[in-house]
């Protein structure tokens, strides 16, 4: 299929003159998304209370919205590429908005986790769809610096959403929703009327096929690895899961080689700066969630603090994220990302080392201190990669590079998560074993104190020998950018000086 060429039109409408409206509008509309993906993660225990149930049923207002973003990714390149990003980006940003308000006036459990299912299929798409619209609206020579300033929409979601939510909660737990209300109605007024209207559209129909084997194997491995642990490497469920989500996903990549209308274009992984860079981005967020998901543990279960508390503590780590991320765009045109994610990735491996060597008496200021390292090294690393990832492809493509990495990012994190979770309680239990056989007279709370930090480091060690794959990877993209592959010379090489001093697309 030919990919469009934007007219004169269509490059002039792109002038600095609205660089910074349009991106702080697609900025609030990826953040308010993303507060709804981290927004209930230290307070869903409370609804257990407000609804008098139970936590395994509680937990579905967050796997049942895991489970709608994970399906619903992969379609967002061609509803962008179908309706066109402006129609997407306003249709989203109203669903958000409308589901929010359903979610504050549930009157169940039942009800709320309904209406988290539905507010998952909008969240899932808002991000591709902004990130995608930043290649497609915004200057080219602009927009590795605009990637960084849209990254620190889920800095600052995950930073802010725990933290808030849990003071929320103890006030009036529909605030949790309602709050990010005002800031979706004013995005969506800025969008309809900063935004450019959509130039091209393709009328091509949707893959359904494509799309039924995407979501069966999404929701397949996203229930595994969500599950893993209850269930256990012998249950049933966990070994149909695996064969139903693997033969599901091996099918998709056939079946997209071969159709005329991928849901999702494949192809673009013959694209050798692409896939590296997105295989960076995955190595880096596997290692983010690790920091994310075990020191708030920590800190809760080990040094009894809070979950407002931990928020935070979070902050000066946000902050030292939002410098680095706004640093590596500028730096971005004139280091190269081969440069900056080596450099971060080097960062990110010492700290996520050191925090293997956690204990019961680390002190909250070394915590403060080595998380505002760590998350420097991330600010420079992972933005990088992502612009590296997008602007490897032509602007045509841009929509599809955008649902590959987003649908595989919010795979990979599930996963990771559920095998950070499954690889925690298997350490706890040989560390209890073991300390219950030496430490004859401690105390009970002692062993289990213990126990559970020698297991947060296990983890933390398993993630930093993940993270060193990410610096020979980087060592890789140097050298693709030192000479273009010969049978890619029809994309634009992201790291040469004609993309960015804003060179035409061939």
């Amino acid at each position: 299929m030919p990919l469009p060429i934007m007219s004169r039109k269509a490059q002039a409408s792109r002038s600095g003159v609205h660089f910074w409206p349009m991106l702080m509008t697609l900025f609030l509309g990826s953040f308010v998304g993303m507060y709804h993906v981290v927004s209930l993660n230290v307070s869903m225990p409370g609804f257990i209370t407000i609804f008098h149930t139970e936590l395994r049923t509680v937990q579905w207002i967050i796997t049942g919205f895991s489970l709608a973003c994970g399906i619903i990714a992969p379609v967002s390149g061609y509803v962008c590429d179908r309706f066109g990003g402006k129609r997407m980006f306003l249709f989203l940003l109203l669903g958000i908005t409308l589901s929010s308000v359903l979610c504050a006036l549930s009157w169940n459990i039942y009800a709320l986790i309904g209406f988290r299912i539905l507010q998952g299929l909008f969240c899932g798409l808002i991000q591709p769809i902004s990130l995608a619209m930043i290649y497609q609206v915004l200057p080219r020579e602009r927009q590795p610096f605009a990637v960084s300033v849209w990254s620190f929409s889920t800095v600052l979601g995950t930073a802010i959403g725990p933290s808030l939510s849990g003071w929320l909660q103890e006030q009036d737990w529909h605030l949790i929703f309602l709050v990010t209300v005002p800031v979706g109605m004013g995005a969506w007024i800025a969008a309809l009327l900063l935004l450019p209207n959509d130039i091209t559209r393709h009328r091509k129909r949707l893959d359904s096929a494509g799309f039924a084997l995407a979501a069966a194997g999404s929701m397949a491995l996203l229930l595994l690895f969500g599950n893993l642990q209850q269930w256990g490497l012998n249950s049933p469920f966990t070994w149909v899961s695996m064969a139903v989500g693997g033969l599901c996903i091996i099918l998709f990549i056939v079946h997209e080689l071969r159709t005329d209308e991928p849901l999702l274009n494949l192809k673009l992984f013959r694209n050798h700066t692409f896939t590296i860079s997105l295989g960076v981005s995955l190595i880096l967020s596997f290692a983010l969630y690790s920091g994310v998901y075990f020191i708030p543990l920590f800190l809760e279960e080990i040094q009894g603090l809070s979950p407002f508390q931990v928020g935070l503590l979070f902050l000066p780590a946000a902050v030292c994220l939002t410098i680095a991320t706004f640093l590596s765009g500028r730096l971005y045109s004139s280091w190269g990302p081969a440069l900056l994610i080596a450099t971060g990735s080097l960062i990110l491996l010492v700290t996520t080392f050191h925090f293997s060597r956690l204990h019961a008496e680390t002190t909250l200021l070394s915590v403060v201190i080595w998380m505002s390292i760590r998350n420097v090294g991330t600010g420079l690393a992972l933005t990088p990669a992502t612009s590296a990832a997008m602007a490897a492809v032509q602007e045509g493509e841009s929509s599809h590079a955008a649902a590959l990495i987003n649908w595989l990012r919010q795979v990979f994190s599930s996963i990771s998560i559920g095998i950070f979770t499954s690889l925690f309680y298997a350490r706890m239990n040989v560390h209890e074993t073991r300390l219950g056989t030496e430490a004859s007279g401690h105390v009970k709370s002692w062993l289990h104190t213990t126990a559970y930090t020698k297991s947060i480091d296990d983890a933390f060690l398993i993630a930093s020998g993940v993270v060193a794959l990410a610096v020979p990877l980087a060592l890789l993209l140097r050298r693709k950018r030192e000479g273009n592959h010969p049978d890619h010379s029809a994309i634009h090489d992201p790291i040469s000086s004609e993309s960015i001093k804003g060179g035409s697309i061939s």
